[in-house]
């Protein structure tokens, strides 16, 4: 990779839409304010469910999961603004547990006719799952197709996923990606496995919520130090990957302390925009030059869970909406840069 690669000037959209959501005109609307910020990628989330954490099997919830006839149309419609789309189905459990935590034994066979085998069974649905998300993403023209986002405790599978893969590719003929926390090493798996799995995609995802700041009022020079591991780190593991690598999540709240603490949702502090305005700032300002980098999905455009505590404000909304907050002016001068 001699050369910069095309930067995602990215926005995360619709996580947990209830069905329903994406036929609405809120969501022309949503889309409509996002091509006002220079937004160029939109990745479409289409929540799909497992009952637990330790279930085998996924499947579209009539509730939860958004119909193929409103993806296709809000699809048609992010296109029609000019933006491109990353269909991303993510896995959500009924329990309340995360993708995250899914984890299943070691497979064996200890007592005869009963055998171990839950991650292959888990990986049967989700070969399923994305034989079908594989060809609607083919059909609607959708320029990307993730898989998903931080399975972490599944990347070991390598035979498992690898399969997986082939179903995308027998189906979706775009961009194939995906992203992780940095729960899990990419340096380490990919020194450790020349023929990693992640080398099958045409790019690789991390979530980023790396805290900027060690207390209040942090100078803009302590932030850049901060971030700087952070930059060497991923640039390592782009050389290591060949490949893209990006944000598939990058957020910070609109609440006091939340340099120190950017993925936190729960964050007791008041109304602070210019903390998520800085931290979008020197993200943006660390990365924009490092020519593997991809770019990043800010996380994210809307909140369709109810969170009365993110509302207790007067002066503002304190979750990771960008909407009429400082940080929607610092992504529409970056977004809109020529550059990269």
């Amino acid at each position: 990779m001699s050369a910069s690669i095309p930067i995602h000037r990215g926005m995360t959209y619709g996580y947990y839409a209830r069905n329903g959501y994406y036929g609405s005109a809120a969501a022309k609307t949503d889309v409509d304010r996002m091509a006002t910020l220079n937004i160029d990628w939109v990745c479409l989330v289409v929540t799909v469910m497992q009952d637990t954490f330790a279930s085998t099997r996924m499947y579209r919830d009539f509730a939860q999961t958004p119909g193929e006839d409103e993806i296709m149309g809000i699809v048609d419609y992010i296109h029609s603004k000019g933006m491109k789309v990353q269909l991303r189905p993510m896995l959500e459990c009924w329990d309340g547990t995360q993708r995250v935590h899914i984890r299943f034994p070691a497979e064996n066979l200890i007592i005869p006719g009963r055998p171990i085998n839950h991650w292959t069974r888990w990986f049967d649905s989700l070969a399923e799952r994305t034989l079908h998300y594989g060809r609607l993403a083919q059909k609607t023209g959708c320029e990307a197709f993730g898989l998903d986002s931080e399975l972490d405790h599944t990347v070991g599978q390598q035979e498992h996923w690898l399969r997986v893969i082939s179903a995308a590719r027998s189906v979706y003929k775009g961009h194939l990606t995906t992203g992780h926390t940095r729960q899990v090493d990419f340096r380490a798996e990919l020194r450790t496995r020349e023929d990693h799995w992640f080398k099958q995609l045409d790019s690789l995802g991390s979530s980023f919520y790396t805290p900027l700041a060690d207390a209040p009022n942090a100078t803009d020079g302590q932030m850049r130090a901060k971030i700087l591991p952070d930059v060497e780190y991923y640039r390592e593991v782009a050389a290591l990957l060949g490949k893209p690598f990006y944000f598939a999540e990058a957020g910070c709240c609109a609440t006091a302390g939340a340099l120190m603490k950017p993925w936190g949702w729960d964050n007791n502090g008041g109304y602070n925009g210019a903390e998520q305005a800085r931290f979008l700032e020197i993200l943006l300002g660390a990365f924009w030059q490092e020519p593997w980098w991809m770019g990043l999905y800010w996380w994210k455009w809307d909140e369709q869970n109810d969170r009365p505590w993110l509302r207790d404000d007067p002066r503002g909304d304190k979750g990771f909406t960008v909407w009429n907050k400082p940080a929607a002016e610092v992504m529409r001068r970056w977004y809109g840069r020529q550059d990269r």
